[in-house]
């Protein structure tokens, strides 16, 4: 939800490539952007924290499973501010979370190309 309540939300693409140009290096701290994507590199292998590879669960496409402690030792942030980050991206209609008792699977949410309307030029 946009602070504005008279600006539309729109949505925009972006790939890999594009966040790894972004991502800024600050000392062992990540920024917002490295953590995101850090979660997208995370989602996009299937990514599962060693600690829970007996885990029962089955990973989908665009799914990792983690815990809150690991991405706060991971990133260098409390792990307050990483649960505050995760509910921000859910809030926001960017990620889903399955919560577990010790775990979390994030799933990233990706857009359908079918539905896409691009803008065209006239050249």
């Amino acid at each position: 939800m946009t602070k504005d309540k008279n600006r539309c939300a729109n949505q925009i693409l972006a790939d890999m490539e594009l966040f790894d140009y972004l991502k800024e290096k600050v000392g062992e701290r990540k920024t917002k952007t490295g953590a995101y994507h850090d979660l997208l590199e995370k989602c996009v292998a299937g990514f599962v924290v060693p600690f829970l590879k007996n885990h029962e669960y089955v990973l989908q496409a665009d799914q990792c499973h983690v815990t809150i402690s690991d991405l706060a030792s991971e990133w260098h942030w409390h792990r307050a501010t990483v649960r505050t980050f995760l509910d921000k991206l859910e809030d926001m209609g960017h990620i889903h979370r399955t919560r577990f008792a010790k775990s979390v699977v994030i799933t990233m949410v990706s857009v359908s190309y079918t539905h896409l309307t691009l803008p065209t030029s006239d050249l």
